[in-house]
């Protein structure tokens, strides 16, 4: 080192030697071990320049201008390195898949060819094996043959010898005297010991031809055995696929009623939506009977509804609109044929009740209808108004005005059931019925759920099929379908929150799209169980007094499971009359019948059982 060289230098390229000494030089041949070498040494160099570059102040920039160029230069190189190694990786392993899926292909298709080879060489030993068979009963029959032949051969070469053998015998014979020869005594003996032979050999061969007439040769039996274990095998096979297809055939069956039964449904419900539907009046006929023409009744009618756009045409046709009759009721009186709850003389104030506030009261009667079971509904109604107001005034507005807004909602099941049962039309039951149901249903639920609030849709369904086993799989997805309606269920959500489905406001229970689901399959489920209650009696268009024994029997036949007990209330029902015994009531028409049954609350017990006729004997009173 030169003599002029800095101190610090100096100190530098002391600690530069003494950490080269340190690393381990290697001999490998190995480019990455080598690599590993040379990053160490560049390591301590880079250290020196860094020291160098801070130390010195006369050439620093220029150096640190060498160190970077140098660094990116590095950098360039191991990224390129890094590029080109990754591609290599990247395209070695795409070769190598290339050419691992050529040799899969190849050995697919050597093997599609030794299995089509394999498929070919079992055709042909099947066939050999045929042609070896039709062989070896040719060859087998020819071995019978020869059989036969070689055996009349013996037979004929014995004969011979015997022949010869009797020659001979005669040949020494012949010099026996002539008497003994043709001593007839001695013939008369030869030929009953022939006799005897004769009728021994021929029976046994009539009992050998007996022992061995159903036997067959070896050869036929197996032939005939290896027949039958094909015909028992495809008869196997010709059973499973009757199966398969009876069990097809059920199921189709079955999904073709459901379908049936899901579109007699439909159609049920299209009736009720026609019958119940209104036509929507062309309110654009009213301008040319008005003021002003088209224009100014769009202006009166913008945003109205239909109601509102009627009470606009009323006070626009004149004084008519503005009359009293559409503020006041006229009362009924005083006489006895009025119902209670309706007995006033004078005008009554209409209040316009809303359809929400006539639900409200509807519900609140029926809430307080059980702790007053004695008393008849129209009693009732009017013990109800007369705690709730005690002016007479007060009390037949609200008893006016309830009645009038009830009788504009009949399309309502709610308002119509209470409307039919308060006029005798239609049974309390038919409510009750309902109410027993949801509240059975709503406990059910509550047992099955999870801290008493959820409960899954499968869960639902099971317990539904549990409390109403004459449903079908279609009512009980109607009714699973109309929850998801009712709570909004989206698609990925499985749980149902009965809190929710079960709230139950001030205007009833029945106001819940559940409830009147329920209604609804009640109603369908009761038309039809008349129907066939009906048919047993003749049909509809029988013109017959129908007598209780024979409904008697018809309710038998129709539902098997059902008991004395609920029988004579639906006679009772169907005759109207709750007091003369069973035996005493008069016969009605058919139509009769039919009307008040449909009235009333008559509900399937059991299925109808299919196949079985019964014999009933009508007893005559």
């Amino acid at each position: 080192m030169h003599k002029n060289t800095p101190k610090h230098v100096k100190e530098i390229k002391c600690r530069v030697v003494g950490k080269l000494k340190l690393v381990k030089k290697t001999n490998s041949t190995l480019l990455e071990k080598k690599q590993t070498y040379f990053d160490e040494v560049l390591g301590i160099y880079r250290d020196a320049c860094k020291e160098l570059i801070e130390n010195s102040i006369t050439y620093s920039s220029l150096l640190h201008d060498i160190q970077n160029s140098y660094e990116n230069s590095l950098g360039i190189r191991d990224d390129r390195i890094k590029q080109l190694i990754t591609q290599d990786k990247v395209f070695g392993v795409s070769v190598n898949k290339k050419q691992y899926d050529d040799k899969i292909k190849q050995l697919l298709r050597n093997n599609d060819a030794l299995r089509t080879e394999n498929l070919s060489l079992s055709f042909e030993i099947s066939k050999l094996k045929k042609d070896n068979g039709k062989l070896k009963d040719e060859n087998f029959s020819d071995y019978l043959s020869l059989m036969r032949e070689r055996d009349a051969r013996y037979t004929l070469y014995f004969e011979n010898l015997s022949l010869h053998q009797r020659l001979k015998e005669l040949d020494d014979g012949s010099s026996q005297p002539m008497a003994i020869r043709s001593d007839p005594i001695i013939l008369r003996i030869a030929l009953d010991r022939c006799r005897e032979q004769l009728s021994s050999t021929q029976t046994e061969l009539k009992s050998m031809k007996e022992e061995y007439a159903e036997i067959v040769p070896r050869r036929d039996f197996e032939h005939l055995e290896g027949e039958h274990q094909e015909l028992q095998t495809q008869v196997q096979h010709h059973l499973a696929q009757y199966e398969h297809l009876q069990s097809t055939y059920k199921k189709v069956t079955a999904h073709k009623n459901s379908i049936e039964e899901e579109l007699m449904e439909c159609r049920e419900r299209c009736r009720e939506l026609e019958r119940a539907g209104t036509p929507r009046p062309p309110w654009d006929l009213c301008a040319d009977f008005i003021g002003g023409g088209k224009k100014r009744w769009c202006q009166l009618t913008e945003g109205l509804s239909s109601r509102d756009k009627l009470r606009a045409l009323l006070k626009e046709l004149g004084p008519a609109a503005e009359s009293e009759h559409l503020e006041y009721f006229d009362g009924l009186g005083t006489d006895p044929a009025v119902p209670s709850y309706l007995r006033y003389s004078g005008r009554v104030r209409n209040l316009r009740l809303s359809r929400r506030e006539v639900r409200v009261v509807v519900n609140d009667v029926w809430r307080g209808r059980p702790h007053h079971p004695q008393l008849a509904l129209q009693d009732f109604v009017t013990k109800y108004f007369e705690d709730r107001y005690q002016q007479s005034s007060v009390r037949a507005e609200w008893a006016y005005n309830v009645c009038a807004g009830a009788e504009s909602m009949l399309d309502e099941p709610q308002v119509r059931v209470w409307w039919g049962a308060l006029h005798g039309q239609l049974s309390e039951q038919v409510y009750w019925g309902l109410r027993r149901q949801w509240d059975q249903l709503h406990q059910h639920l509550r047992r099955h759920a999870l801290d008493g609030e959820i409960v899954t849709i499968e869960e639902f369904e099971r317990v539904s099929r549990s409390i109403f086993p004459l449903k079908s799989e279609v009512d009980i997805k109607n009714l699973t379908d109309v929850v998801k309606k009712q709570l909004k269920i989206k698609l990925n959500c499985n749980e149902i929150n009965l809190d929710k489905l079960f709230y139950e406001n001030e205007e009833g229970f029945d106001r819940v799209e559940l409830a009147r689901e329920l209604f609804r399959q009640r109603q369908l489920c009761q038309d039809k169980y008349i129907r066939e209650v009906v048919a047993e009696l003749g049909g509809r268009r029988a013109q017959r007094n129908i007598t209780v024994d024979a409904l008697k029997r018809a309710f038998a036949i129709v539902d098997p499971a059902i008991d004395h007990v609920r029988m004579e209330q639906y006679i009772r029902w169907a005759f109207s009359d709750q007091t003369s015994e069973i035996s005493a009531i008069s016969s009605l028409p058919l139509q009769n019948i039919v009307v008040r049954l449909a009235a009333g609350d008559i509900e399937r017990v059991g299925p109808r059982s299919k196949g079985v006729r019964r014999n009933y004997k009508n007893t005559r009173n």
